[in-house]
C-alpha cells in the first residue's frame, strides 16, 4: 500500500509493531533455564543460564527470541533454546511478561520456566547470538543487572527467578498428584 500519505505509508511498510503508540507488539520468549546444583562450588539454590551477547560490553541475558508465525510459547522457547545453546529443555510454563521496545519494535517478552534435559554444561553457542555462557545464582545475576551488565533490572531478576522456581514447585506437586 504505497499510495497512503506521508508517515502512514512508512508505517505500513515497517509494520505496526514499529509504532510505539500502536497497540501491536511482536511476541518473544525468554528461556529462564534453571539448574539446582547439589554442592557445586558451595553454592546453594538455583542457578540460571545467562549468555553474553556479542560486542565488547555485551549484556548477560537468558536465551530467547521472537516467536515465529504460528508458533505457540512452548514450541518457540524449545526452538530458541536449541538454536542458541544446543540444549533440550523441559518447560514448566510462562512465569513473567514484560513489554519493551527491542530492535525498533514493541515487543512483549514472555519468560518461560525451563530445566535442561541431559548435561546442563553441554552448551554449543550460536556465535552470532552469544560469545560466552555461564551459570549464575540469583544474587550474581542481580549484581550484573545492578552494574548494567544485563538488560534486566535487579527487581525484575528477583521477581522472575522466584516465580520460575515457584512454578516448578507447583508443577511438581501437580504431577505427583496425577
Amino acid at each position: 500500500m504505497t499510495d497512503l500519505p506521508g508517515p502512514v505509508a512508512a508505517l505500513d511498510q515497517r509494520g505496526p509493531a514499529t509504532d510505539p503508540r500502536a497497540p501491536y507488539a511482536r511476541l518473544a520468549v525468554v528461556g529462564l533455564i534453571e539448574r539446582r546444583p547439589e554442592g557445586v562450588g558451595g553454592l546453594e539454590g538455583p542457578q540460571w543460564l545467562l549468555l553474553r551477547k556479542p560486542g565488547a560490553e555485551g549484556p548477560w541475558d537468558p536465551p530467547g527470541g521472537r516467536a515465529e508465525t504460528g508458533e505457540g510459547l512452548k514450541t518457540a522457547i524449545l526452538r530458541e533454546v536449541l538454536e542458541e545453546t544446543g540444549l533440550t529443555v523441559r518447560v514448566a510454563g510462562p512465569c513473567y511478561a514484560y513489554l519493551t521496545f527491542h530492535k525498533g519494535e514493541r515487543t512483549i517478552a514472555i519468560s518461560m520456566a525451563c530445566r535442561v534435559e541431559g548435561d546442563p554444561d553441554a552448551i554449543r553457542l550460536e556465535q552470532d547470538q552469544a560469545v560466552e555462557w555461564r551459570w549464575f545464582d540469583t544474587p550474581g545475576w542481580k549484581r550484573l543487572a545492578g552494574e548494567g551488565m544485563s538488560s534486566w533490572a535487579p527487581d525484575d531478576v528477583s521477581k522472575v527467578t522466584s516465580l520460575a522456581s515457584a512454578l516448578w514447585e507447583v508443577s511438581g506437586e501437580w504431577l505427583r498428584s496425577k
